[in-house]
């Protein structure tokens, strides 16, 4: 609105806006603020001015007027002192090149090509990114000239940053070339983290002080006082110093094996980015230009340490693959899979996906034919893991490429090249990534059950013993998976599995008490599975186990009883799980696990690796209330095979542990024995059920409203499932005592349990307990 004209009819004197007033319309920012914005300092204001140049350059052709003002702008900010200004001007001249006039532009690519050269191997790595992108824009409108300028200053960028020294490191790390040029003389930042290891680096040690140049003659006339006399106390120092020196070693981070694959190469990762950028930009078009030295260069980054190397050179063979389809492709296509194969199987997730893209690419300009098919013996193996592999993009991108190469072909497919698939299997089955492996018995699975028997036959020894060692694997993950597999193949090879029925039973057997709920729960349903293949050959073993582990949890401690200040001592209830929870010896000096392993994390134990001669064994000890867990489970999985095999005494032990209350996984128990309820009495019927159904209804009802809000949603469950199942008639006649039928379901059969209230503050749902069911006989009521 300009200055002093009228304001509109209804606003309001104040500064706010009324109820029906729009928000203000910021004005468009001008072609001159645009450039200057692209120079700020700050990331969002440059973000601004681009965008700002961006509309005005797509709402309306520059005229020449404006064309120069923009060209003499971006050179400016190229030839600036700050890598902001820098930065910005390549964003400036990027959008100019793809978003202005040919004909306006032509003059000034030249210009801003040569200033984006010179930025090749600046020192700030947004710059260099930003080089890439100006370099794939001239090179979708100039084409192969473009790339013939620009990859021999590309490609030597590339040659002379390949490799690495440890020299080249220390000295980088002592003090090289900072960001902008300048030399950092005197700084050390690798200091304090120099290690001393008699094996593999230790615990951070600092790096002793250096003497002062002073006290450098004191120094030597003290050791030449040393050398002259034998002292005692002087030889035995000297000579723990030469033991120490002999045995432990400084070892400096970035340096031989303290290497990591993610450490800083200089520039190779943005020029490889650039060379990315230009044959991308350059299309089919620069195929004849990718000669032999070139590709051996790419092959060479396929196996780089550096890893975002790797991940930028699988992208760039995706294009190379585009741009050489025909008869070249077909010449190079069997080396190039050996290099996609390579790294299909490698440990970082991004260069993996990088990998497959490159390997659907090589497929599809390969098209069907005999070349394709010579290629899946290297290619289909890692193809089928990587539909199982643990990173949601590299899976879902695999399972893609499986549909759109091989159509309803797959299972044939694999038939056809099933030595080179369960070779792969088997060996990535012992692989160092424990998501590696996971997925090694997912494949060995499906291979069991899917495909062609005549084919698979004669590897199954192999395929199966190789579960057998994931089955002692010091993953948890890989546990589970190997346990599932195992339960698989037990139903699709039972003759060929009965040498390995013992081993593998009592492995099942003993994840029963595994400390993970759904190894636990995933042992129970291979277990049945075991029963379905061998009938009674197995039940008697199962039967023993099973009225061994499931009252084991009358074993387990009552933890309340460090807490006996509180009130209600004899129920481990709400004030006494607040208090657990909130206690420091719980929760302080513990050990730290690595991720999908109950390894401590800062141990030596992962040299160990499990070989199938020893046990699993990588985890913490077991809990009594975890053994009956795990019955609980393989009584419900027994139920639904053999309903004959269902007791009484088990029935009645299901009843005890509902009613269990003096440990703080109780209720964990609680919801496992609660949503197996109604499995386990569909399948021994009504009539055996209802003998037991009143007992069972007295701790079922009391978790209806336990505060625990897993249990809480299974004992529900439970009881709406079985009113259901009963009939609601026959049902409120086996309620307890004191617990109304017509009050405890409202409309449509629905449980009524009284509701939360509202949080109020962070302490309301303490403030504010709701009123609870009437406490069932044998129970304690809730704190008040």
């Amino acid at each position: 609105m300009a200055e002093g004209s009228a304001a509109p009819a209804g606003a309001g004197p104040g500064p706010g806006p009324g109820p029906a007033a729009a928000a203000p319309v910021a004005p468009p920012i001008s072609l001159d603020d645009a450039l200057a914005l692209l120079g700020d300092a700050k990331h969002l204001q440059r973000e601004k001015g681009l965008k700002a140049l961006s509309a005005q350059l797509q709402a309306v052709p520059a005229d020449a007027e404006q064309a120069a003002v923009v060209k003499a702008a971006v050179l400016e900010l190229l030839a600036g002192d700050t890598w902001e200004r820098k930065l910005g001007g390549l964003m400036g001249g990027k959008a100019y090149v793809s978003l202005a006039d040919p004909a306006l532009s032509e003059p000034f690519t030249e210009r801003l090509r040569l200033a984006a050269m010179a930025l090749l191997e600046d020192g700030e790595v947004r710059v260099r990114m930003a080089v890439g992108d100006v370099l794939k824009a001239l090179a979708l409108r100039g084409g192969v000239p473009v790339f013939q300028a620009c990859a021999p200053q590309v490609l030597a960028s590339i040659s002379k940053n390949f490799d690495r020294t440890d020299a080249e490191a220390a000295e980088a790390a002592e003090g090289g070339e900072g960001p902008d040029g300048q030399q950092q003389r005197g700084l050390n930042p690798m200091r304090e983290f120099l290690t001393e290891s008699p094996a593999l680096p230790g615990s951070p040690t600092p790096e002793p002080e250096p003497q002062p140049q002073q006290q450098a003659p004191e120094a030597a006339g003290a050791a030449a006082d040393g050398a002259g006399a034998a002292g005692a106390g002087v030889s035995a120092g000297s000579l723990v110093s030469a033991l120490l020196k002999s045995t432990y070693r400084q070892v400096r981070p970035g340096q031989g094996e303290m290497r990591h694959g993610t450490e800083g190469w200089k520039c190779l990762e943005t020029s490889m980015k650039a060379l990315q950028a230009l044959v991308e930009g350059c299309g089919a078009a620069i195929g004849p230009l990718l000669d032999e030295p070139l590709r051996e260069l790419l092959y060479r980054a396929l196996h780089h340490p550096n890893r975002f190397v790797r991940e930028t050179g699988h992208f760039t063979m995706c294009t190379v693959c585009e741009a050489l389809r025909g008869p070249a492709l077909g010449a190079m296509s069997p080396r190039v899979a050996e290099l996609l194969s390579d790294g299909m199987g490698d440990n970082w997730s991004q260069v993996r996906y990088a990998a497959c893209v490159s390997t659907r690419s090589l497929l599809e300009w390969l098209g069907e034919g005999p070349e394709r098919e010579a290629l899946m013996p290297v290619l289909l193996p890692p193809m089928c893991l990587n539909r199982y592999y643990v990173a949601e993009g590299v899976r879902r991108y695999a399972q893609e490429t499986w549909r759109i190469v091989m159509g309803e072909g797959g299972r044939a497919a694999v038939a056809r090249h099933i030595g080179p698939v369960v070779g792969h299997y088997t060996a990535q089955s012992r692989a160092n990534n424990h998501a590696v492996r996971e997925a090694a018995c997912a494949c060995i699975a499906e291979l069991l059950e899917k495909v062609d028997r005549d084919a698979v036959s004669p590897h199954v020894p192999a395929l199966l013993r190789s579960l057998v060692v994931c089955f002692k694997d010091m993953s948890w993950p890989v546990r589970d998976a190997a346990c599932i597999a195992a339960g698989r193949a037990v139903l699709a090879y039972p003759e060929e599995m009965r040498p390995l029925a013992p081993e593998v039973l009592a492995l099942w057997l003993a994840h029963l008490a595994d400390n993970i709920p759904t190894v636990r729960a995933n042992s129970a349903a291979a277990a049945a599975k075991a029963l379905r293949a061998y009938g009674d050959e197995v039940l008697p073993a199962l039967l023993a186990a099973l009225n061994d582990m499931l009252l084991r949890a009358r074993e387990q401690p009552a933890e309340s009883g460090r807490y006996s200040g509180l009130s209600n001592e004899t129920r481990f209830g709400v004030a006494e799980r607040a208090a657990r929870d909130n206690d420091p010896a719980v929760h302080a000096d513990q050990e730290m696990f690595s991720c999908g392993s109950l390894m401590a994390r800062f141990s030596t134990s992962y040299l160990i690796k499990s070989d199938g001669c020893m046990d699993h064994g990588f985890s913490r000890d077991k809990e009594p209330w975890e053994v009956s867990d795990g019955a609980v489970h393989l009584l419900r999985e027994l139920a639904a095979v053999r309903p004959t095999a269902v007791t009484d005494d088990h029935l009645q032990g299901l009843a005890e542990i509902g009613g269990m209350a003096s440990f703080q996984h109780a209720f964990n128990l609680h919801e496992t024995v609660w949503r197996s309820l109604l499995p386990i009495g569909q399948a021994i019927g009504k009539q055996r059920f209802k003998r037991h159904l009143r007992v069972l209804l007295v701790p079922l009802l009391a978790d209806c409203r336990c505060g625990h809000q897993l249990a809480e949603a299974a004992a529900q469950g439970a009881v709406e499932g079985l009113r259901a199942w009963i009939g609601p008639n026959i049902f409120a006649g086996y309620l307890p005592e004191g617990v109304d039928a017509a009050a405890l379901f409202g409309a449509g059969d629905k449980l009524l349990v009284p509701q939360r209230p509202a949080l109020v503050g962070l302490l309301g749902v303490f403030a504010q307990r709701p009123p609870a069911l009437p406490p069932p006989e044998g129970r304690p009521a809730p704190p008040a």
